[in-house]
């Protein structure tokens, strides 16, 4: 879809996948990225699921993975076809959902349910259609689809004028679902700008109804890290640049400063205090003995295969999906101040002990060619 000027594209799209990078200078060719070797033999239960790269990009639960993929898209109506996939821990399908939507909505927020079901949030992003267009003119929502076991819509929950930032974190408790994120004001919101963010809570009960909507906010940026499930309630991390409203007094100067703010099953903030609560990039991967298991966690310490991306629990073993840079595309276009790697995806199987059972890899390099060939039917 021809969306943005190749710059602007280049900058959303591969902020993430890149990130870090732009002040890199190239790595020298003997210290430069590699793939990783080959260790023991691959059992046959995992054999599909490594030679079709199955758990790229998953989200992985407990006894549960779940993926979401782009399996249509209409340039012309501006439409996209979602498919969301639920699969067990062998990668075997349980149950799927596909369903239609704007362009400007992508699939977010995937949370396995206690119903054996599971839920996701179609969240919308702006952008600019043409010169004179934004995807949110007119009005905009974000979704909140929740399906059972077999892959059945629930329930179709719109929450308009709400970005799928703001709904970025879903926990279950008590047959209702909370989430948490980051919103821009819709007081102070400008068309075609990235304008003041407060932090945003909602919760739905088991049907989709919305039951309450609450901010906590600040006159400036105010932007939620990480929101964790702890003591019967939740816990924030924050970064806030404001100084009046929720924050009032912070002598923050228009400057970020952290906070940890605990609320309530009912959205009411019961503690706050300023300190560096879990980091943005510090990502939630997977569980251990209905733990939470996240990119930090000192199980992943000394792991030498890549960034993790998802952690499963096998009981007597675990399995470690990450990405690995392997090299660096060399024709890359003079725009791009960053570097364009080369990855592969990287399933890495330990015993209790920690010894490593077994460890392959499959190529999952974007088609860099084809994107840059794209970029000049811009």
């Amino acid at each position: 879809m021809k969306r943005y000027s190749p710059l602007l594209c280049v900058l959303m799209v591969f902020a993430v996948l890149v990130s870090g990078c732009a002040d890199e200078a190239p790595p020298a060719a003997q210290d430069g990225p590699k793939p990783v070797e080959q260790v023991g033999q691959v059992p046959e239960e995992f054999r599909a699921v490594i030679a079709q790269n199955r758990f790229h990009g998953i989200t992985a639960f407990g006894d549960r993975v779940l993926k979401a993929e782009v399996v249509s898209e209409d340039e012309e109506a501006r439409t996209v076809t979602h498919r969301v996939a639920m699969m067990d821990l062998y990668g075997q399908e349980l149950a799927a959902c596909t369903l239609s939507s704007d362009d400007a909505c992508h699939v977010d927020t995937l949370t396995a349910t206690g119903d054996g079901g599971f839920l996701f949030v179609l969240g919308f992003r702006d952008y600019a259609r043409s010169q004179n267009e934004w995807a949110s003119d007119g009005g905009f929502a974000s979704r909140v689809v929740k399906c059972d076991a077999s892959g059945s819509i629930q329930f179709d929950t719109a929450l308009s004028e709400t970005e799928g930032t703001a709904l970025e974190f879903c926990f279950e408790k008590d047959g209702r679902f909370y989430f948490f994120g980051t919103v821009q004001t819709p007081e102070t919101k400008e068309r075609g700008t990235y304008s003041a963010t407060d932090i945003h809570m909602a919760v739905l009960d088991g049907q989709g109804t919305v039951l309450k909507r609450s901010l906590i906010a600040g006159s400036d940026f105010d932007s939620l890290d990480a929101a964790e499930a702890a003591n019967g309630g939740f816990v924030l991390s924050v970064s806030s640049q404001s100084e009046d409203g929720d924050f009032s007094g912070s002598g923050s100067g228009g400057y970020p400063i952290d906070w940890v703010i605990t609320v309530n099953d009912v959205l009411e903030v019961t503690a706050q205090e300023k300190g560096s609560g879990r980091a943005y990039s510090d990502r939630r991967i997977g569980e251990l003995d209905g733990t939470a298991v996240y990119q930090s966690s000192e199980l992943l310490e000394d792991f030498d295969a890549g960034s993790p991306t998802a952690f499963l629990d096998y009981g007597d073993f675990c399995l470690i999906v990450s990405e690995n840079n392997t090299g660096c595309y060399n024709d890359t276009p003079v725009f791009i101040s960053s570097i364009w790697y080369y990855t592969e995806t990287v399933y890495s199987a330990y015993d209790a002990d920690g010894t490593l059972l077994f460890r392959s890899a499959v190529d999952s390099s974007p088609d860099y060619d084809a994107i840059v060939e794209g970029f000049g039917d811009d």
